[in-house]
Parts: C-alpha cells; sequence; structure tokens
C-alpha cells in the first residue's frame, strides 16, 4: 500500500525509535509525552515512576513528587489547558515545551499550589510568573538519538505517511481506509468516529504496535475508550516492528462485551469478528473472511462529500458513451431548422419555375 520508498522510511524510523528504547528515553508508542518526561527527569534528576501510577512521572531525592506534561507547538504560544490533574498526589507540575524536532524551547515549573482543582490553564497573563527554564544539560549520544529521530520523523511527515504526532494511529488509519474504500474523518470534535463508509456506516480505528521486545507484554495490550462510543464497527490494526500491517479485523461495536477492560484478544472471543487481512501473530487468530457490510444506513454520505474527499469513479460504460453539452444540442437543433426552410424554399422555386 506505501511505496517502496515510504516502507524503507517507515523501517528507518523503527530504527530511530529502538535507539531510544534502549537509552532508556521511551517505553511506549507516546513518543512526545515520554521524551518531554525524559528531558525533565534529566534536569531535576528525577527517578522516573512506573507506569501504574500515572499522577507521578517522577521524583526527586528530597521525595518531591513531579507531574509532567509535554507539548509539540510551532510558535511561541505557551498557551495550554492541562484537564484530569489529580493536585493531591504530587507536589509540582512542569510543563514542557517542544519544537517540531523536539528540541526544548521552554520548561515551566509550577508548584501544586497554584492548581486547586484538576483543570490547569496556562495562558499570556499568568506564564511569566511560572519559574522558567530554556536550557537542560543532555550527554551527547542522548541528543544525536533524539536528533535522528526527530529528522526520521520529519520525513515520515513530509511523504505523506503520517498526518499528526500519533505516529502508530496514523499509519492504521490509513491500512484500514485503502483496504475498505472509507474516508477518514476530518472533524476533530468528533470523539470516536475516525472514518466512514460511503454508505453511511461509521468506524473507530484502533492500532497497535505488536512485535516481540522487551516493550511491551503484547497479549494484553489495551484498546483504551471504547465505553460509550457510537461508531457502528471497530476495526482493529496491528503492526510490525517495521509498521507494516501483520493483522487487521472488524468488529461491530455492541457484540463487544466489556468495552471499558478490551483488549487485543477480543478478536479471538468475540461474535461475529471478521477477518480483513490474515493475521501474522501466533496468538491472534485470522477467524472467518469479511465478505462485506450487510448493512447500509439510512443517511449515507452524499455525493459531494465523496467528491470532495476523493475521486468519483466512473462506470466504463458511461465512461464511453457520447454526451452532448446544452448548449452544443441546441445549436444542432436551430441547424435543422435553417436547413429543413433552405429546402422547402428551394422546393418553391423549383415548382413555381415549372
Amino acid at each position: 500500500m506505501y511505496t517502496k520508498k515510504q516502507f524503507q522510511l517507515l523501517k528507518d524510523f523503527a530504527a530511530k525509535n529502538d535507539a531510544l528504547f534502549d537509552l532508556g528515553i521511551t517505553a511506549t508508542d507516546s513518543f512526545t509525552g515520554e521524551i518531554g518526561e525524559f528531558i525533565a527527569c534529566q534536569h531535576f534528576k528525577l527517578t522516573k515512576s512506573g507506569r501504574s501510577n500515572k499522577a507521578v512521572d517522577g521524583v526527586a531525592a528530597n521525595g518531591e513528587r513531579y507531574q509532567i506534561k509535554s507539548k509539540v507547538i510551532s510558535a511561541s504560544n505557551f498557551s495550554h489547558t492541562i484537564s484530569n490533574l489529580q493536585p493531591d498526589l504530587f507536589d509540582k507540575l512542569v510543563v514542557v515545551y517542544l519544537d517540531t524536532h523536539y528540541k526544548l524551547l521552554q520548561m515551566l515549573v509550577i508548584p501544586v499550589s497554584e492548581i486547586p482543582v484538576s483543570v490547569f490553564r496556562i495562558t499570556k497573563a499568568n506564564v511569566s510568573k511560572f519559574e522558567s527554564i530554556d536550557k537542560v544539560k543532555i550527554p551527547l549520544k542522548f541528543q544525536k538519538a533524539l536528533t535522528d529521530f526527530a529528522n526520521s520523523f520529519t520525513a515520515l511527515h513530509v511523504n505523506g505517511i503520517i498526518r499528526s504526532r500519533r505516529i502508530v494511529g496514523d499509519i492504521g488509519e490509513f491500512y484500514a481506509c485503502k483496504k475498505l474504500g472509507l474516508l477518514i474523518s476530518e472533524n476533530q470534535t468528533e470523539k470516536g468516529i475516525d472514518a466512514r463508509h460511503p454508505n453511511g456506516l461509521t468506524f473507530e480505528i484502533k492500532t497497535r504496535w505488536v512485535y516481540e521486545s522487551d516493550r511491551r507484554i503484547s497479549e494484553v495490550r489495551r484498546l483504551n475508550n471504547l465505553v460509550g462510543k457510537t461508531a457502528d464497527y471497530v476495526i482493529v490494526v496491528t503492526l510490525d516492528r517495521s509498521f507494516e500491517c501483520s493483522g487487521m479485523w472488524i468488529i461491530r461495536m455492541k457484540n463487544i462485551a466489556n468495552p471499558k477492560s478490551a483488549n487485543l484478544k477480543i478478536i479471538n472471543n468475540t461474535p461475529g469478528v471478521k477477518n480483513i487481512i490474515p493475521s501474522k501473530i501466533s496468538w491472534l487468530q485470522t477467524g472467518e473472511s469479511f465478505q462485506g457490510f450487510e448493512t447500509v444506513v439510512s443517511k449515507p454520505l452524499s455525493p459531494k462529500t465523496i467528491a470532495r474527499k476523493k475521486k468519483i469513479s466512473i462506470n466504463p460504460i458511461e465512461a464511453f458513451r457520447p454526451q452532448i453539452p446544452v448548449a452544443e444540442n441546441k445549436m444542432s437543433i436551430i441547424q435543422q431548422i435553417i436547413i429543413a426552410v433552405v429546402i422547402i424554399a428551394f422546393v418553391y422555386l423549383v415548382a413555381f419555375k415549372w
């Protein structure tokens, strides 16, 4: 589905990401967050917390608990709204701002006393009151690994492989839409609808990067945020180390028995699961092949919407059927009338002469 060049760029990105993992910079697919955490931990000499402790990302030698949030920005706009905070569980909030090449722009340190509730807003009015850091000493080998990673990421974006910093998600959505003829949802505020079919059916697409490594225990990888979703179907996509598709399945959303605790193994035990791309993963069953959609909703996408998002296919028979433009058709009728008048006049003159 990708070109040879694009696949090579994906393989290069996988290698660069593995280099960050080997250095302890990243451990999951949340690249931006983990790079920000690494920079903050380097500066404040923090010990990283386990992943089970969601409220605390690092602990200082004196016992102070740090919550770390990261954001990539393309300009000097430090406005930021942070939600779902638990201020009773940490002592300081650190906000790491990175440029598009993952270089530090600024790091704000906010004491918990400034955060009385679970939502905190950084604005032009209050940004200057917090401690600000714009330089952090990072060992050379870590700097090089981060630079190589950023360059590889930029190459993916420039070559049309990804459209956001949700790299794994973008790649999975690409595979699913190509395979099923879906249209990517352009409405970023419509949570839970990643794509639509021209017949009106809606889809949420979940992608997981699954391969043997110390990075994760793949068999229990969660499929998060399925509770209360309204999409007709969930499409599950798995990717191998080089980001090639290693399996794809489609599941009716209403068939998922426990969406709150869903993980990859729902593929093996959910009624009605259909396979789109055969599984290359030993513990995920290929299952019954997908043959097409049984349901068509009452409000399919309008032809104008479909045409705006992709080229409209043309029936070969229709393509070769001659079409006469309206203006040209009117001209043809006028010409016929003139010819008829000339013929009648000629006949009349001949008859009169005789």
